[in-house]
Protein backbone atom coordinates (compact mmCIF):
# COMPACT_ATOMS: atom_id res chain seq x y z
CA UNK A 1 0.00 0.00 0.00
CA UNK A 2 1.53 3.55 -1.05
CA UNK A 3 0.32 6.24 1.59
CA UNK A 4 0.54 9.66 0.08
CA UNK A 5 2.84 12.39 1.86
CA UNK A 6 -0.20 13.71 3.58
CA UNK A 7 -1.36 10.92 5.06
CA UNK A 8 1.64 9.93 6.41
CA UNK A 9 2.02 13.32 8.12
CA UNK A 10 -1.25 13.01 9.68
CA UNK A 11 -0.39 9.33 11.25
CA UNK A 12 3.09 10.65 12.18
CA UNK A 13 1.41 13.68 13.72
CA UNK A 14 -1.07 11.30 15.80
CA UNK A 15 1.95 9.03 17.09
CA UNK A 16 3.79 11.95 18.18
CA UNK A 17 0.83 13.35 19.89
CA UNK A 18 0.41 10.29 21.60
CA UNK A 19 3.82 9.66 22.86
CA UNK A 20 4.10 13.29 23.95
CA UNK A 21 0.13 12.76 25.51
CA UNK A 22 2.15 10.11 27.30
CA UNK A 23 4.84 12.16 28.66
CA UNK A 24 2.82 14.38 29.88
CA UNK A 25 0.83 12.01 31.42
CA UNK A 26 3.38 10.37 33.36
CA UNK A 27 4.42 13.96 34.59
CA UNK A 28 0.99 14.55 35.54
CA UNK A 29 0.96 10.78 37.80
CA UNK A 30 4.54 12.02 39.14
CA UNK A 31 2.79 15.27 40.28
CA UNK A 32 4.83 17.17 38.41
CA UNK A 33 2.19 18.71 36.34
CA UNK A 34 -1.49 19.51 37.02
CA UNK A 35 -2.64 19.01 33.70
CA UNK A 36 -2.01 16.83 30.84
CA UNK A 37 -4.98 16.87 28.84
CA UNK A 38 -4.92 20.68 27.16
CA UNK A 39 -1.32 20.25 26.83
CA UNK A 40 -1.70 17.48 24.39
CA UNK A 41 -4.54 18.35 22.72
CA UNK A 42 -2.63 21.75 21.97
CA UNK A 43 0.12 20.09 20.95
CA UNK A 44 -1.74 17.89 18.49
CA UNK A 45 -4.29 21.15 16.71
CA UNK A 46 -0.47 22.15 15.98
CA UNK A 47 1.67 19.06 14.76
CA UNK A 48 -0.82 17.47 12.93
CA UNK A 49 -1.93 20.31 10.11
CA UNK A 50 1.92 21.32 10.43
CA UNK A 51 2.97 17.80 9.31
CA UNK A 52 0.00 17.35 7.01
CA UNK A 53 1.19 20.63 5.56
CA UNK A 54 4.37 19.69 4.65
CA UNK A 55 3.23 16.13 3.42
CA UNK A 56 0.83 18.62 0.71
CA UNK A 57 4.16 20.11 -0.33
CA UNK A 58 5.66 17.41 -0.77
CA UNK A 59 3.05 15.00 -2.81
CA UNK A 60 2.82 18.37 -5.30
CA UNK A 61 7.05 18.22 -5.85
CA UNK A 62 6.20 14.53 -6.83
CA UNK A 63 2.74 15.38 -8.84
CA UNK A 64 5.68 17.70 -10.62
CA UNK A 65 8.49 15.49 -11.56
CA UNK A 66 5.77 12.56 -12.79
CA UNK A 67 4.29 15.19 -14.78
CA UNK A 68 7.78 16.54 -15.88
CA UNK A 69 8.31 12.82 -16.96
CA UNK A 70 5.55 11.72 -18.50
CA UNK A 71 5.47 14.36 -20.70
CA UNK A 72 9.24 14.11 -21.93
CA UNK A 73 8.26 10.45 -22.36
CA UNK A 74 5.43 10.83 -24.50
CA UNK A 75 6.90 12.69 -26.79
CA UNK A 76 10.57 12.06 -26.97
CA UNK A 77 11.76 8.67 -28.05
CA UNK A 78 14.45 6.43 -26.67
CA UNK A 79 14.58 8.31 -23.12
CA UNK A 80 18.32 7.29 -21.75
CA UNK A 81 20.10 9.41 -18.71
CA UNK A 82 16.83 11.05 -17.24
CA UNK A 83 17.65 13.61 -14.52
CA UNK A 84 15.96 15.98 -12.83
CA UNK A 85 18.09 17.01 -10.03
CA UNK A 86 18.51 21.02 -8.77
CA UNK A 87 21.27 21.26 -10.95
CA UNK A 88 21.11 18.72 -13.33
CA UNK A 89 17.45 18.89 -15.77
CA UNK A 90 18.76 16.65 -18.85
CA UNK A 91 17.68 13.36 -21.00
CA UNK A 92 19.36 12.20 -23.77
CA UNK A 93 16.91 11.06 -26.96
CA UNK A 94 18.20 9.66 -29.72
CA UNK A 95 21.76 10.37 -29.38
CA UNK A 96 20.92 14.37 -29.13
CA UNK A 97 20.93 15.63 -24.98
CA UNK A 98 18.36 18.30 -23.93
CA UNK A 99 17.46 20.28 -21.04
CA UNK A 100 14.60 21.49 -19.77
CA UNK A 101 13.35 23.88 -17.31
CA UNK A 102 9.75 23.81 -15.22
CA UNK A 103 7.95 27.10 -14.27
CA UNK A 104 5.74 26.16 -11.67
CA UNK A 105 3.61 29.55 -11.75
CA UNK A 106 2.26 29.04 -15.44
CA UNK A 107 2.96 25.27 -15.38
CA UNK A 108 5.26 25.78 -18.11
CA UNK A 109 7.89 22.80 -19.16
CA UNK A 110 10.64 24.10 -22.14
CA UNK A 111 12.81 21.75 -23.91
CA UNK A 112 16.39 23.36 -25.21
CA UNK A 113 18.17 21.47 -27.66
CA UNK A 114 21.69 23.14 -26.89
CA UNK A 115 20.98 26.97 -26.63
CA UNK A 116 17.68 26.74 -28.49
CA UNK A 117 14.02 25.80 -27.87
CA UNK A 118 12.78 22.37 -29.08
CA UNK A 119 9.31 22.32 -27.53
CA UNK A 120 7.01 24.15 -25.11
CA UNK A 121 4.60 22.72 -22.93
CA UNK A 122 1.91 24.35 -20.85
CA UNK A 123 0.31 21.51 -18.49
CA UNK A 124 1.36 18.30 -20.46
CA UNK A 125 0.16 20.18 -24.12
CA UNK A 126 2.84 20.81 -26.88
CA UNK A 127 2.24 24.67 -27.57
CA UNK A 128 2.98 25.75 -31.64
CA UNK A 129 5.38 27.85 -32.10
CA UNK A 130 7.49 29.97 -29.23
CA UNK A 131 5.98 31.07 -25.93
CA UNK A 132 8.40 33.96 -24.44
Amino acid sequence: MNLSFTVTGIIVGLLLTFCIGVLWHKSYDNLMSKHWIPQTIIFGLISIPLLACVGKIDDTNIGIKKSIKKTITANYDNILNYHNDKDNKSFVSDNSKYTFDYDEKTNTLIILNGSSVDATFVDGVKQKGEIL
